[in-house]
């Protein structure tokens, strides 16, 4: 009998020893796709645009940079589970003629982790709208 218990023991041990580490990681990675699009009332010129794409307890899990303010395809992968997505942006406005001006906007999206297509991957679009920091002058918007 004492045999038996310090063999059933030893083995949930042994067996512990090698789901323990794996549940620590959260198991199988998730691959995410976001499609990131800017939005802009104004007619100028974006440049720089870096997008920082955080998860629901506030960690970073990517990062991307747009230089002409283009659409732009983000993809990582992650070992948790993901809830919601917090993507943010930050860059410059500008005319050919003036000093550039600092935008920023941010958006969320809600994130199903438990079903994935036949790949395995995640797809999610995107749209954040942009405003200047600090509002702009008139002139900017209007050309007045």
């Amino acid at each position: 009998m004492k045999g038996t218990v310090i063999a059933a023991l030893l083995s949930t041990i042994i067996i512990g020893s090698f789901i323990v580490p794996v549940m620590a990681q959260g198991g199988v990675s998730a691959g995410y796709t976001v499609q990131v699009n800017f939005l802009y009332m104004c007619v100028c010129s974006l440049t720089n645009v870096q997008v920082v794409i955080s998860d629901q307890t506030g960690r970073v899990v990517a990062t991307a940079l747009s230089p002409d303010g283009r659409m732009i395809p983000v993809t990582f992968h992650v070992n948790i589970p993901e809830y919601w997505l917090i993507i943010s942006a930050s860059g410059y406005g500008s005319f050919s003629y003036n000093q550039p001006w600092l935008i920023h906007g941010s958006s969320i999206i809600a994130v199903q982790s438990s079903t994935p297509d036949i790949s395995g991957e995640h797809y999610y679009y995107t749209t954040i709208l942009l405003r200047t920091a600090g509002g702009p002058p008139s002139s900017i918007i209007f050309g007045s």
